[in-house]
């Protein structure tokens, strides 16, 4: 376990520095509102029974083009306004966590933990014994809202190395005061893509 932090701190240093990449027209967007953040942490709570360790303390710009205006899972709903959550990101405070044993991680420790599960997975296969107990990284789009605030949708992606990535747009629904994502089924559903926040 020592070796592995080590490991973690030297790869930071060196990857970290040369994969980081500022999005390209993103801006910060003004603060996240309350419910914002309700929508975050309800998403990270119902997801935190896969027992992920670490989330992107980044959002990424939410980008709809692919699914359509005609998705099933947007049927009926009016959209606020989309041009900001296509170009704003925000960093997300501890307070989305819960409390629950997750971790916040910058785009350093995001590099080294995807460099180490890639050379994992050549050192061991697919079959790795800390590839089915890790899932990777979770990092989560901007939201958009619909025009009652009824429901929110956003984008999740998985990040787990070359070999796994993964990424589905989701619409939540408020349903008495909490979020969730089990009304509607997701907008789509991408596997390996080489950069799912795309």
């Amino acid at each position: 376990m020592r070796r592995f932090h080590v490991f973690l701190v030297l790869v930071s240093g060196v990857a970290g520095l040369a994969s980081y990449r500022p999005l390209a027209g993103a801006s910060r967007g003004a603060p996240l509102t309350t419910e914002q953040l309700q929508v975050y942490g309800d998403f990270i709570e119902s997801f935190s029974k896969m027992n992920f360790k670490f989330v992107s303390n980044r959002t990424f710009p939410l980008d709809l083009s692919s699914v359509g205006k005609d998705a099933v899972c947007l049927q009926g709903l009016q959209l606020e306004g989309t041009v900001e959550p296509q170009k704003a990101v925000h960093s997300l405070s501890p307070e989305v966590l819960r409390a629950y044993p997750i971790h916040l991680i910058g785009e350093r420790e995001e590099s080294a933990i995807l460099t180490q599960r890639d050379a994992n997975f050549a050192a061991h296969g697919a079959n790795a014994a800390d590839m089915s107990s890790d899932l990777g990284v979770l990092v989560l789009s901007e939201i958009v809202f619909d025009k009652t605030h009824r429901f929110a949708v956003l984008k999740s992606v998985f990040l787990c190395g070359s070999h796994c990535n993964s990424a589905v747009v989701h619409v939540l629904e408020k349903v008495g005061s909490r979020w969730t994502a089990t009304t509607r089924r997701p907008c789509s559903f991408e596997v390996n893509r080489a950069n799912p926040r795309s």
